[in-house]
């Protein structure tokens, strides 16, 4: 299927395939929204994506969820390097695999995002969709046409992740490799009651990477809760383990996940966000706020690039500034592990001032921290001086 190149209305183009003209249809999605937010949290034993068979609530996804994870995918995108192999300049197509696409957020997130870079429509893109509920690939089909004017080749494949025959329908372009894989939202869905779930959705990245143009990125994305955070952590440690690849983003460190070593410790994104106006609409009804973009996420890649330079004083903050009696505090994390650091009000500077600025997902870089020698196992503040020399390095708006 070739269809045009993206633009940017794509709240126009949802409108367009549900045939949303006005809000009288609200009150249906808002209850297919209900429903649906049930399935995602309170009962998990839904079988992976058998909810998109199933047309209110596929169109209660298109309507609210379709532009939220669209949002999520191109804010981990932006993080991506700008010019790679296969970028706006080659003449070689450019190739996109989403798995467990669904309506194809992630996918339509893509080509926007190389449409702003200068690579649609002045340069080849082919896009491979896979998931299991037919109608959903059927869905995305439609709201890509909507999102595009230009050449853009389009394959789906029904098929189920859990089983490797989907390897099978993937069409041979001419390397056989692909420059993007997203596996958005559905890494928590697969493998539930394998004795080792961790293992075996580590091995299903482990194909991705396989498949894997050399410069090219692996984005995953999972659900913001602990669980579901956690689980990511443990299947990023499992690769790394195998040394195949590395984490371009959002880890500053190639080893172990130090949020795993207590229990109640997890790692995820808080972004800001302007909803469309049919998400607006449809919390008003249900009682929501999709203000912010939460989600856990890994971009692996194969050649060793990350997103910055490691170095012992670059730090990814994993928490949000709280602003305390007399001080401000922020978790750090990076490869010397994940400590909380303060800075008091009397100690505040010129130097340190960027501090202020400071956010979940920052990278920042800190001269130095003052630590006190405590016991083995005890959680120390380390504090910052007056002196000392702060940097917000990379916002993650940026």
């Amino acid at each position: 299927m070739h269809v045009g190149s993206p633009c940017h209305d794509v709240e126009r183009a949802i409108e367009e395939v549900l045939n949303l003209r006005s809000g009288a249809d609200i009150g249906s999605l808002a209850a297919g929204v209900a429903d649906l937010s049930r399935l995602f949290t309170r009962e998990k034993q839904v079988p992976s994506r058998d909810y998109l068979t199933d047309e209110k609530l596929r169109n209660s996804y298109l309507a609210y969820f379709f532009p939220v994870n669209l949002a999520k995918v191109r804010a981990v995108l932006g993080e991506l390097p700008r010019h790679q192999e296969g970028g706006p300049s080659s003449a070689r197509a450019f190739r996109v695999l989403d798995l467990g696409s669904g309506p194809g957020p992630a996918t339509v997130a893509c080509l926007t995002w190389l449409h702003d870079q200068g690579r649609a429509p002045h340069g080849p893109v082919e896009v491979v969709l896979v998931d299991r509920a037919g109608p959903a690939l059927a869905m995305a089909r439609d709201v890509i046409a909507a999102c595009r004017q230009g050449q853009v080749a389009v394959h789906t494949i029904r098929a189920d992740l859990e089983r490797r025959a989907w390897l099978r329908g993937l069409p041979s372009g001419p390397s056989g490799t692909y420059d993007l894989i997203v596996v958005g939202n559905c890494l928590n869905e697969l493998y539930r009651t394998s004795r080792d779930a961790c293992a075996r959705r580590a091995k299903l990245l482990e194909v991705c990477l396989d498949l894997l143009h050399p410069e090219g990125s692996l984005i995953v994305i999972e659900p913001a809760s602990r669980p579901e955070s956690r689980a990511l952590h443990r299947v990023r440690d499992r690769l790394l383990e195998g040394r195949i690849c590395n984490v371009y983003s959002p880890c500053l460190r190639d080893q172990p996940c130090p949020a795993l070593e207590r229990e109640d410790d997890w790692c995820h994104e808080e972004r800001p966000w302007t909803p469309p106006w049919a998400v607006e609409a449809i919390d008003a009804r249900v009682g929501f706020i999709k203000d912010a973009l939460k989600f856990s996420y890994l971009v692996l890649r194969r050649d060793g690039r990350t997103i910055v330079r490691r170095h012992p004083e670059s730090y990814r903050v994993v928490s949000e500034l709280r602003t305390l009696k007399g001080e401000q505090r922020a978790w750090l994390c990076n490869a010397a592990g994940r400590h909380e650091v303060g800075r008091l009000d009397r100690e505040r500077s010129e130097e340190n001032a960027a501090i202020d600025r400071w956010h979940r997902g920052a990278i920042v870089r800190v001269e130095e921290i003052v630590r006190k020698d405590v016991p083995a196992g005890v959680r120390s503040v380390g504090r910052i001086r007056a002196g000392t020399r702060v940097e917000l390095l990379k916002a993650s708006e940026d």
